[in-house]
């Protein structure tokens, strides 16, 4: 208990926890409402502690370019704080931040899978096309068949029985 009381009192002092900070301390830590940052430092520190406590896998490849899109998600988390909220807890901000890190995956496999669907709808199309052709086609013979009547009437020719042809088909 003793030992707890130290490293809360050190880390109301420094502002900051050791490595060996137990974290049964740090797990209330989070859940205390801290003030909000009122200045340029003041933001870049707390947002800073609050992207290491996000722990938020990502951004091997360009880790500025990764921090500073946490930074503007944490930003706009506050310009969304109620006006009277001046208090949160870091908890609030963290789980935030955690949530939106697996929207952005959720949604870029939803767009993977939508992708690779894609080509079997297209592939699909043809099918209707065959169907579309088929139904030209009738129409067609239909004429054709109109055509060919009135020409044997006006020339007393026999009229071929079509409809024995495409049975055969």
């Amino acid at each position: 208990m003793l030992t707890k009381w130290f490293y809360r009192v050190y880390a109301i002092l420094t502002q900051s926890n050791t490595v060996f900070t137990p974290e049964e301390v740090i797990l209330d830590q989070m859940k205390e409402p801290r003030p909000l940052p009122l200045g340029r430092k003041d933001f870049e520190d707390w947002s800073d502690r609050l992207i290491a406590g996000a722990m938020i896998p990502g951004g091997e490849e360009e880790p500025e370019r990764f921090k500073k899109g946490q930074k503007f998600a944490l930003a706009d988390m506050i310009l969304h704080c109620k006006p009277t909220e001046s208090h949160v807890p870091d908890a609030h901000f963290i789980h935030s931040l955690r949530k939106m890190a697996a929207n952005q995956v959720a949604l870029m496999m939803k767009n993977e899978i939508h992708t690779e669907l894609k080509p079997a709808k297209e592939e699909n199309v043809p099918l209707k096309n065959v169907v579309k052709d088929m139904a030209k086609e009738t129409e067609l013979g239909n004429k054709m068949q109109e055509i060919q009547a009135s020409l044997a009437a006006k020339e007393n020719i026999a009229q071929p029985n079509l409809s024995v042809v495409k049975e055969g088909i």
